[in-house]
């Protein structure tokens, strides 16, 4: 049903006659298609039925689709706000940046997502082990022309390390850091999280009483690929005097060292401020009761903000207003200090009779931005289903929205409550966000019937855009103005919400896809989808008589004749046992290399000098299967290769050439022309070829 298509492409008329055509295909016998013939008739009326029965699946509303796709294991992928991790560029002394700080890259805004500090530590020295040999990295701090550093050594084993040298270190706070990997050829991409057999790494902190273990989130995969390591757990941090540069330590061990390919280091990025890519408009802070509370927002620089207290346990939030300077009760609050970005509140509940009770969350400041202010009121709540009201903006982020709804209380006075979209309690307030279109659509008023609602947390965001591309300029807003800052990583995750259509698309594309793998290609293009192998080049070979798949594989390496090594026969037959047929069985082997001799006489023009790298040039495309476009067992044309040598300009004639193979267990002769196994790739083996100057005969 979900591939159907449209009504509105296909008229009867269309649909009568693709039928009529075919009946030859089913019956000889039938010939007279008028109108008036019984079959025709019957025809016509199974064609309207059809017709009618499509025009129900194209009015299928759009909850029925959406529940036809889950049912085929397809849910619209939510919207993400893309992050980027970002490094000072022109910071002269340390700066504490406020949760929501904003940091711009041409229109686009980035926030912090909570508070951050930064120009107080700084990597000083990177430094690696091998074998107890030191290895020196500090090349990979610098920040024009990085030069690469295998910092486990050129065969890494388990016991060898890297260490991060700093001239200080926070406790108990988040630190994040990013690394450059050189990239390696045909490397799989890595699917969802960075996980791999090869190698698996413990990280240590250095303090008094020695190394102590941290935890970190390796988004690398042990330093296979460009990513980002977090670590968290630091305590009593002390200084590390065993290397050539002194300072305190965080180091990373090898526990597991299988490397396919060793890695290199092309830089190392420290103490990292990370930055979501939205745009606050309003936003609500919470905090605990206390006499006085101090705010701090970007949005306070426009001087917009509502105070409400929670005066009670369960009971809802009452608007409290600023003093006025006459003496007398009521919901007040008093401004202490103002600051562009800074307030400072003070409640006073023997002096004005009410204040926030001790609760969590017992006093919530909702801060606007101009334009927010003008347009923050939406509403009321009429109690009919599917109401739904117009927000001022779309692209909203779903976990930043929030409603303030306004009732009248037992007392008769305006109480509030902030609701949340998707509440599932009874009597709330229940409805659901459109963050694509801009609206909500009120599933359930409960006791919410002519509430006035406004906004109390809105932020939107650019989905896509938001992936900016590595080492953009940003600005900070506010009072920090002047500093810039630079992405050492490209933003990653942004998305927009995922819209029905491209849900019920990407369905269509995963159905053609294969699961499971049945024929040569699907096994070929299931070795390239395995998550971080390196894949030069692979072919499968179907034997049925047997019952048996030969899938060949060369990893790439820079090794002149990489085999296939038993983790990687390990993690393939791991990957291709839920996929395979039940009584097919897969075999998984190694290339093998069968070297190709060519004999020849050739006569070059004169006044050349370098047409033995020309020649030999075109002898390696042709004979080099290892690192060419060729596949195992492409048959050698000799044709082929004896056109390309006769085409070269240093090329007066060529007398006689002849190619044969080394091993011919391993390839055959069949004319001129050289069959390698269907296991077997070429390469150039040894060249014995007379060339000389002039033409044949000619002195």
């Amino acid at each position: 049903m979900l591939d159907m298509r449209k009504q509105a492409d296909k008229t009867f008329e269309e649909w009568m006659e693709e039928a009529v055509q075919k009946i030859p295909m089913y019956s000889s016998e039938w010939t007279n298609f008028n109108p008036s013939d019984p079959g025709i008739t019957i025809l016509e009326n199974f064609t309207a039925f059809h017709v009618l029965q499509q025009t129900q699946m194209d009015e299928t509303n759009p909850d029925v689709q959406k529940k036809l796709l889950k049912l085929a294991g397809i849910t619209q992928y939510p919207g993400k706000c893309a992050r980027v991790l970002l490094e000072p560029k022109n910071l002269k002394a340390p700066v504490i940046f406020p949760a929501d700080q904003q940091f711009c890259v041409g229109e686009t805004v980035f926030e912090a997502q909570k508070p951050g500090r930064v120009g107080d530590c700084h990597l000083t020295g990177v430094y690696g082990t091998d074998a107890g040999e030191i290895l020196d990295g500090e090349v990979l701090l610098a920040r024009e022309a990085p030069l690469s550093v295998r910092i486990f050594g050129k065969n890494p084993k388990a016991g060898n390390g890297i260490y991060f040298i700093m001239d200080s270190l926070p406790e108990d706070t988040e630190l994040h850091f990013y690394v450059h990997i050189v990239k390696v050829p045909y490397r799989n991409d890595f699917v969802e999280s960075v996980n791999n057999r090869f190698a698996s790494v413990s990280w240590q902190c250095y303090t008094k009483e020695g190394f102590k273990d941290i935890r970190c989130r390796d988004r690398t995969g042990a330093f296979l690929t460009d990513g980002e390591l977090v670590f968290t757990g630091v305590r009593e941090p002390a200084v590390y005097t065993e290397l050539p540069r002194e300072g305190y330590c965080i180091r990373g061990i090898l526990r597991q060292a299988d490397y396919d390919i060793a890695p290199e280091i092309l830089a190392v990025h420290g103490f990292l401020l990370e930055a979501y890519q939205r745009e606050t408009s309003c936003v609500v802070k919470s905090f605990k009761k206390n006499r006085e509370i101090e705010v701090n927002c970007n949005l306070l620089e426009d001087g917009y903000f509502r105070v409400f207290c929670r005066e009670g346990e369960g009971r809802a939030y009452r608007r409290y207003e600023r003093y006025d300077g006459i003496r007398r009760e009521g919901r007040y609050y008093e401004v202490l200090k103002q600051d562009e970005n800074q307030v400072t509140l003070q409640f006073d509940k023997l002096r004005f009779r009410y204040g926030p009770h001790r609760v969590k969350d017992a006093v919530r400041v909702v801060i606007y931005n101009e334009e927010m202010m003008q347009r923050y009121d939406l509403g009321t709540v009429y109690g009919y289903d599917m109401q739904e009201i117009d927000l001022p903006a779309e692209q909203i982020v779903p976990d930043h929205f929030c409603l303030l709804a306004r009732r009248k209380g037992e007392d008769g006075e305006f109480c509030y409550d902030f609701v949340k979209p998707n509440r599932t309690e009874e009597g709330e307030l229940r409805y659901e966000l459109l963050e694509s279109e801009g609206k909500i659509r009120i599933l359930d008023a409960g006791g919410y019937i002519e509430a006035r609602l406004f906004l109390a947390n809105l932020s939107t965001y650019q989905g896509e855009n938001g992936n900016v591309r590595e080492n953009s300029r940003f600005t900070a807003k506010g009072a920090f103005g002047e500093l810039t800052f630079s992405n050492p990583a490209p933003g990653w995750g942004g998305r927009l919400k995922e819209s029905l259509e491209m849900a019920a698309r990407r369905f269509h594309e995963e159905m053609k896809g294969p699961k499971t793998a049945i024929c040569a290609g699907d096994y070929e293009d299931m070795v390239r989808k395995i998550s971080g192998l390196c894949i030069q080049k692979v072919r499968a070979v179907m034997d049925y008589e047997k019952n048996e798949v030969l899938v060949v594989i060369k990893p790439w390496s820079k090794k002149p004749f990489p085999r296939l090594t038993p983790l990687y026969k390990t993690m393939l037959e791991r990957y291709f046992e839920p996929r395979r047929l039940l009584t097919t069985r897969i075999r998984f082997a190694g290339p093998r290399y069968v070297g190709i001799d060519v004999r020849g006489v050739i006569y070059v023009k004169r006044h050349y000098e370098r047409y033995m790298d020309e020649i030999e040039s075109v002898l390696r495309r042709h004979l080099d299967y290892r690192a060419g476009e060729q596949n195992f067992g492409d048959v050698l044309r000799f044709e082929a290769l004896f056109y390309d040598l006769e085409r070269l300009e240093c090329i007066a004639s060529i007398q006689s050439l002849m190619i044969f193979p080394q091993n011919q267990k391993l390839a055959s002769v069949e004319g001129m022309d050289i069959y390698p196994g269907r296991d077997c790739l070429c390469y150039p083996g040894n060249f014995y070829l007379d060339v000389h100057a002039g033409q044949p005969g000619v002195y």
